[in-house]
């Protein structure tokens, strides 16, 4: 009996070599995005630790030199908290990005892996439909040839 053959085998371990590598990035991308979201809150932090202290140094005596490099260091921390709440934000698209490349990759595999399993099940059928006319037309050959009657 001829053995089935899916002449997109070759496409569909691409497919699935594709949707590893997908799976790969999309992780990677998961851990930028915590990685991201642990900088923002550090960075948050570091400027309300800062706006507490800025507060308590007010309470008491400053010069203008205190003054304006308290403030300015306050300034700094709060501009690191923005630009780590926007890289969040980028971290969070790309991870969104690659969900959907994940997801694409995910799809095109599955197509092939259907269109696999619609084929060998053809096959089957036509295997099983030539065999039963096989046995059909040795059935009719004994029985022309008189076997069949006694």
């Amino acid at each position: 009996m001829k053995r089935f053959r899916f002449r997109l085998q070759r496409l569909l371990e691409i497919r699935q070599q594709e949707t590893k590598v997908a799976l790969n990035n999309f992780a990677r991308a998961r851990l930028a995005t915590r990685a991201a979201a642990m900088r923002l809150e550090q960075a948050a932090a570091r400027r309300a630790e800062s706006a507490q202290r800025l507060l308590a140094r007010r309470q008491g005596r400053m010069t203008v030199l205190e003054w304006r490099q308290s403030t300015e260091l306050h300034e700094a921390l709060v501009a690191a908290e923005w630009l780590a709440a926007e890289q969040l934000a980028a971290a969070q698209q790309e991870e969104e990005r690659r969900r959907w490349e994940l997801t694409e990759a995910e799809r095109r595999e599955k197509v092939l892996e259907r269109l696999r399993d619609r084929r060998a099940a053809e096959f089957e059928r036509a295997m099983l439909a030539a065999e039963q006319a096989a046995i059909d037309e040795m059935a009719q050959t004994v029985y022309r040839e008189g076997g069949g009657r006694r």
